[in-house]
């Protein structure tokens, strides 16, 4: 004859299970800051790519759209600061008298939550003489 009869428990105890759940707190609370900081740097590369292509576009319109003459200039677009400054680039050769060489440079900047965010992109264009 069989006993039905059970000598000890078939589940888990308190101890078992409380730890479980601190394992699975920890697991979800990594995968959250890791989420968190994947969304931060997405949004961070996007606003990068953003006040880039608008750095690149005020450094194209330099000459183009306005006379290439030394001076600065500034303004607001969306969220994002922009400042363009022309100045005459002396590269040591002054034989020609013709053409002159002047230095472009724009700066974006923006808020990134507390912190400002900015960078400069600069280049040399061929201009008419200073006056």
């Amino acid at each position: 004859m069989r006993s039905s009869c059970h000598s000890g428990s078939g589940g888990f105890s308190l101890i078992e299970v409380l730890f479980a759940l601190a394992i699975i707190a920890v697991a979800l609370g990594t995968a959250a800051t890791l989420l968190n900081n994947g969304l931060l740097a997405a949004r961070t590369s996007s606003d990068v790519a953003a006040a880039l292509a608008l750095a690149d576009e005020k450094l194209a319109e330099a000459g183009v759209s306005a006379p290439l003459l030394p001076g600065s200039s500034s303004g607001v677009f969306g969220r994002f600061t922009w400042a363009v400054t022309i100045a005459p680039f002396d590269d040591g050769d002054s034989a020609s008298q013709r053409l002159q060489l002047y230095r472009v440079e724009t700066r974006i900047g923006w808020r990134d939550g507390f912190q400002r965010r900015q960078f400069a992109l600069a280049t040399v264009r061929i201009g008419p003489p200073l006056p």
